[in-house]
């Protein structure tokens, strides 16, 4: 049997955020054992708690969160609660704007005119909000979150080097991913090898490197192919986010014993020192009894 994207949550303990929307009653429970009520998670409403555990007991999930780091019980919020999963920062465009004025964005009553008018730029988003099992990306402007945009209408940078060719005679160079900014009209490529550096899916336009220097161009006029996305499903997000933390977590451990190997070796070479010293003074002595 196939794991859903909740099961993979909870066999992996995924850490993540919920937006808790609860205007009625719902208990908190001290312990997993649901024995001793603390608290009405109805006090939490509007509220982004921290999730540390994830169980399933009778067909039903629990968590276990924290709020301002205080370890708060066990919760079992409604089905339409936001999940906010971090991930990796990834560039983003969006496919066609209409629909920015979606579900999400209106529970979150968020001002989404600056998303409109910026709608066509190059974005970064660094976490998924899952709501009524959807999939959003967050839209980030200059590390200002402008919104919510559903996974559907998101097209993601990815990243690749290959070298490739000029399969057209008649190729244009453009300063902007949307290929409307020519930079060199007619560029004579001589059916030479240059490098691509990726592009983004659902649009023609593939970032390279001409002569030293960053254009883009269409990728009709080229022999590449860009690869799909390996993000499109809730079990893929959850999988992803999986993958991102379990590597941030070796990195942490890396620069931590890293550190403690750098303190080893300067305690060493402190110890080398001090022996040095008293192996000196220890020869005055000698030299004057």
């Amino acid at each position: 049997m196939s794991l859903s994207y909740m099961d993979w949550i909870e066999k992996y303990n995924l850490n993540f955020q919920l937006h808790i929307t609860q205007l009625e009653d719902s208990p908190i429970y001290k312990q997993i054992d649901l024995k001793e009520i603390t608290e009405n998670l109805s006090t939490f409403n509007n509220t982004v708690v921290d999730v540390i555990s994830t169980a399933k007991i009778n067909e039903k999930y629990y968590f276990k969160f924290k709020y301002k780091d205080n370890l708060i019980g066990w919760c079992s919020p409604k089905n339409d609660t936001i999940a906010y999963i971090k991930n990796k920062k990834q560039e983003t465009k969006i496919v066609n704007d209409e629909n920015i004025e979606n579900d999400l964005n209106k529970l979150l009553e968020i001002d989404t005119q600056k998303l409109k008018e910026n709608w066509f730029k190059i974005f970064i988003s660094d976490f998924y909000a899952i709501f009524n099992n959807e999939i959003y990306c967050s839209i980030m402007l200059k590390d200002e979150l402008l919104g919510f945009i559903n996974l559907k209408d998101i097209s993601f940078f990815i990243n690749y080097k290959k070298d490739f060719e000029f399969i057209a005679d008649e190729v244009n160079l453009y300063k902007d991913s949307k290929l409307e900014k020519t930079v060199i009209e007619n560029f004579e490529h001589d059916s030479k090898l240059y490098s691509s550096l990726g592009g983004f899916e659902k649009f023609n336009g593939v970032r390279v490197i001409i002569n030293g220097k960053r254009y883009w161009t269409d990728i009709n006029n080229t022999n590449i192919s860009i690869e799909k996305s390996v993000v499109e499903t809730l079990d893929e997000v959850i999988i992803d986010a999986l993958i991102y933390q379990l590597q941030e977590k070796v990195k942490t451990q890396n620069e931590f014993y890293s550190n403690q190997i750098i303190k080893l070796r300067d305690n060493i070479k402190e110890l080398k020192e001090q022996e040095k010293k008293t192996k000196q003074n220890i020869k005055k002595l000698k030299e004057i009894l």
